[in-house]
């Protein structure tokens, strides 16, 4: 569930009022009083928990006992065999969103002190008139902090690291000797949205930002954190200005990503992966150990280790080169025969 140095929790919560929450249908009208105080991904399985399934595949088969699961009716019967207690609405995940706002929220960064008073700042620590401090942050050794910066609660800034100029850091860990610069936004919640009836839904993320030692995040870019448990960044990777690294994303280490990328939530880029300028991808796909990508390239499947990719969609360099030679001699053909 939610840290509490980045979350208020605000439950617990009996069934009787996660239904008038979310309109969702208590099952056994004699568990209505049952209570959940936290919120988890359906394979965690932890009980006294709230979770949610929308199909048979994210409901696996694992035991479920005790958890307090929203379902649809077609999935009733299949998560009470699995001892989970059972919530129906047509549209679990919106149901889901509904209820878990009711259960933990972002700490408030409001204060009329410019850095909290719980805040722990190493002495050497250079922080510009403007920028502003949360509580239970903690600056350490020798780090510089520009002005108009953000540092929300409970957040932690490794020895030797620089921020730069406005860049907003929430319900982040960061490691020593980073360069976050100018306009990075480091933590805000990312893009996961529940469609009802009356329109779309923004799910609270509850997750957090996980970033290793000797990171470079560029201008401008974006790092969501984790819908649940963290987005994490590897040791050495830099990151270009203007990407955007979506929720739940892992990111391992000397990963070279350029300008204008995008990893969309719950991929898993690993160590020594490069990519060119303007690379896109699919959400929860793998790009394995040292594979490259060429610029302006849409990965929609996972790519192996060490393997060279190019194209939109992308596919082996070669196969995407022997295309392209294909359709000049179409062309060439073509225009021979005017």
């Amino acid at each position: 569930m939610a840290d509490p140095r980045f979350f208020d929790r605000l439950g617990p919560l009996s069934l009787q009022e996660i239904a008038a929450l979310s309109g969702a249908a208590i099952s056994d009208s004699g568990q209505g009083g049952h209570q959940v105080s936290s919120a988890v991904p359906i394979r965690e399985g932890t009980p006294g928990a709230l979770s949610y399934a929308d199909n048979a595949l994210a409901l696996g088969d694992g035991s479920l006992q005790g958890v307090a699961v929203i379902v649809t009716d077609a999935l009733a019967n299949t998560a009470a065999g699995l001892g989970a207690i059972i919530l129906t609405h047509s549209a679990p995940r919106t149901a889901f969103a509904r209820a878990l706002a009711a259960l933990a929220a972002p700490r408030s960064a409001a204060s009329t002190q410019r850095i909290h008073e719980t805040a722990e700042i190493a002495p050497d620590a250079v922080i510009a008139a403007t920028a502003s401090i949360g509580p239970d942050a903690r600056i350490a050794d020798r780090v510089r902090i520009g002005p108009g910066s953000v540092i929300g609660p409970g957040c932690h800034i490794g020895a030797g690291t620089i921020i730069g100029a406005n860049v907003t850091v929430l319900c982040s860990d960061i490691g020593a000797d980073c360069n976050i610069l100018s306009g990075a936004v480091i933590g805000e919640a990312g893009f996961g949205i529940a469609v009802s009836d009356s329109g779309t839904i923004d799910i609270p993320h509850m997750g957090q930002v996980e970033i290793a030692d000797k990171v470079t995040i560029g201008a401008n870019s974006c790092v969501d954190r984790g819908l649940f448990g963290p987005t994490r960044i590897g040791e050495g990777t830099k990151i270009d200005n203007l990407c955007h690294i979506g929720h739940n994303c892992t990111v391992g280490r000397n990963v070279v990503m350029a300008a204008y990328g995008g990893i969309s939530g719950s991929c898993v880029i690993e160590d020594g992966v490069m990519m060119g300028g303007r690379v896109g991808t699919h959400d929860h796909i793998t790009l394995h150990a040292g594979a490259r990508i060429g610029g302006n390239s849409a990965v929609g499947r996972n790519v192996p280790a060490g393997e060279t990719w190019l194209g939109s969609p992308a596919q082996p360099i070669e196969n995407e080169m022997r295309q392209i030679a294909a359709l000049r001699r179409l062309m060439r053909a073509t225009r021979k025969k005017k």
